[in-house]
């Protein structure tokens, strides 16, 4: 892993209006557009891509080959009025996409975690919750929201616009 603000080290590229916190740690291979903001407690895999202007926050985990496109927030504090400003979670695996605008948010509590599991692919706009469980291979449309405490199982798929309530399952797709 690497910690730097700036600069072209063994393959990755760091664009010079990027803004990266000393203690953040990169994989050497991860590529950083401009008006990237990276917080402390954020580490990201390698042969990740990171467009312009997202914002990656709290205890954030983000495996290899994940696609972050414009304006994502990524690991921001959850919307809950219990949450008390505490250091807490999200983990994400291998070979997701998130594409302009997703927001994903971290747990409510330190030992909770958000995750999201591998090769999914999250559309415009797209919101997860904190607390939320997401498996492997789902896709969530345009505009389409997980809400807290969610649990998407493998392969399923959301539609556009559509809202997941609160503690509700969604399952695996045949």
């Amino acid at each position: 892993m690497r910690s730097t603000a700036t600069g072209d080290i063994f393959g990755g590229v760091i664009h010079p209006t990027a803004i990266i916190h000393p203690q953040a740690k990169l994989d050497a291979s991860v590529r950083v557009g401009p008006f990237v903001v990276i917080d402390e407690g954020v580490e990201v895999g390698p042969d990740c891509e990171i467009g312009p202007g997202a914002y990656l926050t709290g205890l954030t985990t983000i495996g290899r080959g994940n696609r972050v496109f414009a304006g994502c927030v990524i690991g921001e504090a959850p919307q809950d009025l219990k949450y008390n400003g505490t250091p807490t979670r999200l983990r994400i695996g291998d070979g997701n996409v998130f594409r302009e605008h997703v927001t994903v948010h971290r747990s409510t509590i330190p030992d909770g975690e958000t995750w999201i599991g591998s090769n999914n692919f999250l559309m415009a706009n797209a919101h997860v919750g904190h607390n939320c469980k997401l498996g492997d291979h789902i896709i969530i449309a345009n505009g389409a929201f997980a809400g807290r405490h969610v649990e998407v199982a493998d392969r399923a798929f959301i539609s556009g616009n559509c809202l997941v309530h609160q503690f509700v399952r969604v399952a695996r797709c045949p």
